[in-house]
């Protein structure tokens, strides 16, 4: 019962990773050149917008393709952790640092504040964390199942 409860939590946390990803990488492709001109305006990413306007949505993407195979899963969870930490940090940068806060979200994100989104990249930071730790004592477990049969 511990296994598929663990199992479930993953799945249910890795959904909502496959969603966040997708959504958003899909919404920044569909208004490329929006995202591209916010990232422009950032007073910290104003240099490398081009760059990172193309690596974003790609990055998004390509982690969202890595979660949902089970092969690829824990690097997925890996590379979501670095990505949403290093999103809220920018968030936090931006919050505490900017003097402007020009919004570079797609979709319904960017009706958030900075605050609230802040907040939500938070969550989801804490969510991934969880999820690999569970994954981790999932492949324990498993380990432990295998040597007693």
């Amino acid at each position: 019962m511990k296994i598929r409860a663990l199992n479930l939590t993953i799945e249910a946390i890795t959904a909502a990773l496959l969603l966040l990803w997708i959504y958003t990488g899909l919404s920044k492709l569909i208004q490329y050149d929006k995202f591209r001109f916010e990232v422009g305006r950032s007073p910290f990413l104003q240099h490398m917008a081009p760059l990172v306007a193309a690596i974003v949505p790609a990055g998004e993407l390509a982690i969202a393709a890595m979660l949902i195979f089970k092969r690829t899963r824990i690097a997925g969870l890996y590379a979501s952790l670095f990505l949403i930490t290093l999103f809220a940090g920018y968030v936090y940068i931006m919050l505490h640092y900017a003097y402007d806060l020009p919004c570079s979200c797609g979709g319904i994100i960017e009706l958030l504040t900075w605050e609230q989104h802040l907040i939500v990249n938070l969550m989801f930071t804490l969510l991934t964390a969880i999820a690999i730790l569970l994954q981790s004592r999932l492949m324990v477990l498993n380990r432990q199942n295998i040597s007693l049969s």
